[in-house]
């Protein structure tokens, strides 16, 4: 009986040293909270109506804890609306909006790029690091598409 106590007590106490070898790294508020539709639904652009959309999340673990976040959106064009949509306009806002919400999540912008049809931003907090890329395209017929990669690592610990 002793004989099985004592690896019952060994057993245990290996358990929990391997448990405490690893610990998740939380994501930023940024990484959980952040959702791309309600972004460009909160910028209340009159010619862009939804159509479709959607978004998926991975997360890898080891000494780093890899996390990724993907949105794809299409929007339907207006061409009722008397006010051309003007894209390049219209990612710049995007982009002041994603640029406001790294701020407001209490992380520090590294880099942010624009070009013709995206932008990105890299930031980081502490030991974690991420960025986020966003492409816009005018896709066949009326409907405009979005494109959105959520990168994210953190040092377990």
């Amino acid at each position: 009986m002793k004989y099985y106590l004592f690896r019952l007590v060994v057993f245990s106490f290996a358990l929990f040293v391997c448990s405490c070898q690893h610990q998740e790294k939380p994501e930023s508020a940024l990484f959980r909270d952040f959702n791309l539709g309600a972004t460009v639904q909160q910028m209340n652009v009159a010619q862009l109506q939804p159509k479709t959309g959607g978004n998926s999340v991975s997360t890898s673990f080891g000494e780093i804890t890899e996390r990724r976040r993907d949105f794809i959106l299409v929007y339907l064009l207006d061409e009722q609306n008397t006010e051309d949509f003007d894209e390049a306009t219209f990612l710049d806002n995007l982009r002041v909006q994603i640029a406001q919400k790294i701020s407001d999540a209490g992380l520090r912008t590294n880099l942010s790029r624009s070009y013709k049809d995206s932008f990105d931003f890299t930031y980081s907090e502490d030991e974690s690091k991420g960025s986020i890329d966003v492409i816009g395209a005018k896709i066949e017929g009326n409907r405009y598409k979005l494109w959105c990669v959520m990168r994210e690592s953190a040092v377990t610990k």
